[in-house]
């Protein structure tokens, strides 16, 4: 180890050669300004125009109108219009929406309970009579005192009226089959 070489291998050097390389343009320095005289003043820049405020920013709300009898909801403020493009005007903003109850519907029990029955009675396919009768008579029992709640009577009627057809025709194959099945078989004694 004595024999090796510590010395550092040289430095590449740029080839000499220096037209290839790219021109820098010489720096051209601004005029110095005669001793004693004031800095060129410059023009101020033109006032703004008016900002649209922000999306969601609170504007001038307008309070909804209330009706006589009912004491005003609180509610959030009107939504700001877009603002104008230029050859067009502005739009107007969305008005404020208060949140109130709404009034309770008339009662539509006898009308649900119809249709709940009728669906039931299809489901038990034949020996769901009983379920398809009740719902029948309370469908025509809404129909009656409920006429505003078309949709769930009749679909009450109808599905009573197909579960009692579904179980008189079930009532039938079993009777025919056990009429027969006894009148087929022969006993040999």
């Amino acid at each position: 180890m004595a024999d090796s070489d510590d010395t550092v291998p040289p430095i590449p050097t740029p080839p000499a050669d220096l037209n290839d390389s790219p021109v820098v343009p010489p720096v051209e320095t601004p005029p110095a300004a005669p001793v004693g005289a004031a800095p060129p003043v410059e023009p101020a820049p033109a006032a703004p125009a008016p900002a649209a405020p922000a999306y969601g920013a609170p504007a001038a709300a307008v309070p909804p109108p209330v009706q006589p009898g009912y004491a005003a909801q609180p509610g959030y403020p009107a939504q700001p219009g877009y603002p104008a493009q230029p050859g067009y005007a502005a739009q107007p903003g969305y008005p404020a929406q208060a949140y109130s109850a709404q009034p309770a519907g008339p009662a539509q029990g006898l009308s649900i309970t119809s249709m709940v029955l009728g669906i039931v009675g299809i489901l038990f396919f034949g020996w769901g009579l009983l379920i398809s009768v009740a719902a029948v008579i309370t469908g025509h029992l809404g129909q009656r005192r409920q006429p505003y709640a078309k949709g769930f009577w009749l679909t009450g009627l109808i599905t009573g009226y197909v579960g009692i057809g579904i179980a008189v025709l079930t009532l039938l194959f079993w009777v025919a089959f056990w009429v027969i099945a006894a009148s087929s078989s022969s006993y040999n004694y």
